[in-house]
C-alpha cells in the first residue's frame, strides 16, 4: 500500500493522529478497508478472550465480542494468550486463541463459525496465526507428545477440508505461509528441525529440508527467486560460536564474591544464571537459561563433583551446549522434491539470525534483525554480507522488521521504534520512545502506521 509520506519522527505526543486504549495483546493488526482487527485478552483475567474491529479513520471501537479460553495453559512472559494474528477476507476475519480453537466473525462482528480446538502442548503457550488460501483457514498446530498436525477447514463452515498429520514434530510457535513460483502454489511450514512444503488444496507433502534448530519461530519470505527461512539456536543464541569466554567473564564478574576465578555453590545466590545472551539486560527473559534449581544448574557444569564451577568447566559446557543446537537460514530454490537440502539450497548461513522475528526481504536485499538491535543485510541471492551493525536500540525484539516507503521499520520490546533508511549502509532517521512495551509488529497503510504498544494502538501519520 502506498507509504511514500510516512512520518521519520513520532511519539505517544506527535504525529499521532489518534490513539485508542485497548487490552493487552501480542497479535498484530489487520487492516482490511476501514476496519483494523485485535485479538487481546484482560490481564487480570487470561480466561477473557477478546476480538476487536477498530474504525481506521478515528480509532473508534466498532465492536468486540469475547469467549471464554477452554484450557488453563502457563504462558512464558514474552508470549500471551491473544499472540496470535488474525486472517481477514472481504466477507470475514478469522481469530485463532490456542487455548480455545478458531472463530470466524464477519465484519459487522457477527459470530459465523467457530472451531474448538484442543491446546498443542507447549512450555511456553502458543504464537501461531492463520493464514487463508483460496477457500481455506489453514493452521500449524505442532505440539510435544506427538500431535502435530495441519488442519484446513473451510472459509464459509469451518468443516474440515483436510488435515496433515506432522508426527515428526515438537512445539512450534511459527507460522505457514504460501510460496507463489512457476505457476505453482506451495504451503511452507517451517518446524522443530525441518522445513517443509505441502500441496495447500490437499495437505501432501511436496519436499522438505533438515538442518534447524528445535524451536522454531519466524515466518519464512520469498525474493529473488529463492526462499528464505532461518532459526536461532536454543536460548536464542544467533551465532554458531557461542562467546563462552565473555558468559564466563560476566559471571565471575558478578557471582564470584572472593575472587578466586571460580563459582562455588555458595556464590550460586538469586539471579544466578547461565548467561547465554550477555547483550541482552540482566532482568530481561532470555539473559540466563530458566533454571529451577541451582543445584541442577551446577549439575551440568560441576563435572569432577566437588561442588565449584571452574572456568575450564564452564568453557567444556558452554561447548557442548554451542553444539546442541545451531542457528541457520537457508536459501532454497524452486522445484524441490523429496529432500531440498541435497539439491536445491542456494546457501546457508549461521550468523546473526533471529530469534523471533522474520526476515525481511526488499529489492534485492535480505534483513535479519537481532535482539540488542543488531542489524544484518544480506545480498539475498548469494547470501554475501552487506553489513551487520547495532541500530542504536538495544534489548529484545519479537516485532517483525517491515518496509514503509523506502524506510525499514523495527521495534523493540522496549518500546523503541527505529526508521532506517533503505541502503548499503546502516543509515538511522530517528529512534522513537513510546516508553511502553512493543510486542507486535506494526501495519503501514495510505501512509499511516499502526503501531501497537501493549496499552494502546496509534494510527501515526504527518
Amino acid at each position: 500500500m502506498e507509504a511514500g509520506r510516512i512520518p521519520v519522527h513520532f511519539s505517544p505526543e506527535s504525529n499521532v493522529l489518534w490513539k485508542a486504549a485497548i487490552p493487552a495483546g501480542h497479535s498484530s493488526p489487520v487492516i482490511w478497508n476501514n476496519r483494523i482487527f485485535l485479538t487481546a485478552s484482560e490481564p487480570a483475567n487470561k480466561k477473557e478472550l477478546i476480538t476487536l474491529a477498530i474504525d481506521r479513520e478515528n480509532g473508534k471501537i466498532l465492536w468486540r465480542q469475547v469467549v471464554q479460553a477452554e484450557t488453563k495453559v502457563r504462558f512464558h512472559t514474552l508470549n500471551n494468550p491473544a499472540s496470535s494474528t488474525p486472517a481477514a477476507d472481504d466477507k470475514h476475519v478469522y481469530v485463532y486463541f490456542g487455548t480455545y480453537g478458531l472463530i470466524c466473525y464477519d465484519h459487522a462482528g457477527n459470530e459465523v463459525w467457530q472451531r474448538k480446538i484442543d491446546t498443542p502442548k507447549s512450555k511456553y503457550g502458543m504464537a501461531t496465526s492463520p493464514i487463508l488460501y483460496e477457500d481455506k483457514v489453514i493452521l500449524v498446530l505442532d505440539g510435544d507428545g506427538g500431535s502435530s498436525r495441519l488442519l484446513a477447514v473451510h472459509r464459509d463452515t469451518g468443516e474440515m477440508a483436510w488435515e496433515q498429520p506432522r508426527s515428526l514434530f515438537k512445539a512450534g510457535w511459527s507460522t505457514p505461509m504460501i510460496w507463489r513460483h512457476d505457476d505453482t502454489e506451495e504451503l511452507v511450514v517451517l518446524g522443530s528441525r525441518r522445513l517443509t512444503s505441502y500441496d495447500p488444496s490437499t495437505g501432501e507433502e511436496i519436499w522438505w529440508a533438515g538442518g534447524f534448530p528445535q524451536e522454531t519461530v519466524s515466518i519464512p519470505v520469498t525474493g529473488d527467486g529463492l526462499l528464505f527461512a532461518g532459526a536461532a539456536a536454543l536460548g536464542g543464541r544467533g551465532d554458531d560460536k557461542l562467546d563462552a569466554a565473555g558468559s564466563w567473564k560476566i559471571t565471575v564478574g558478578e557471582f564470584d564474591r572472593n575472587h578466586d576465578n571460580q563459582i562455588q555453590r555458595d556464590e550460586m545466590t538469586k539471579g544466578f544464571a547461565f548467561i547465554q545472551r550477555p547483550e541482552l539486560p540482566k532482568d530481561n527473559p532470555g539473559y540466563g537459561l530458566p533454571v529451577r534449581s541451582m543445584d541442577t544448574l551446577l549439575k551440568i557444569f560441576d563435572h569432577d563433583k566437588n561442588r565449584i564451577i571452574s572456568e575450564a568447566e564452564w568453557m567444556q559446557t558452554m561447548s557442548g551446549f554451542a553444539a546442541h543446537s545451531q542457528p541457520n537460514l537457508l536459501a532454497i530454490r524452486s522445484g524441490a522434491t523429496k529432500d531440498a537440502r541435497k539439491s536445491h539450497v542456494a546457501w546457508e548461513i549461521r550468523r546473526g539470525i533471529p530469534e523471533t522475528p522474520s526476515p525481511l526481504y526488499y529489492r534485492g536485499k535480505l534483513y535479519l534483525l537481532r535482539d540488542g538491535g543488531l542489524l544484518t543485510c544480506l545480498e539475498a541471492a548469494t547470501g554475501k554480507e552487506l553489513f551487520r551493525e547495532r541500530i542504536g536500540a538495544s534489548g529484545q525484539y519479537t516485532a517483525s522488521p517491515i518496509i514503509a516507503g523506502e524506510k525499514i521499520i523495527a521495534a523493540s520490546v522496549r518500546g523503541v521504534v527505529t526508521v532506517i533508511q533503505v541502503d548499503d549502509k546502516l543509515k538511522v532517521l530517528a529512534r522513537n520512545d513510546f516508553g511502553e512495551k512493543i510486542f507486535a509488529t506494526p501495519a503501514v497503510a495510505g501512509n499511516k502506521i499502526y503501531l501497537r504498544t501493549i496499552g494502546f494502538l496509534y494510527a501515526l501519520g504527518e
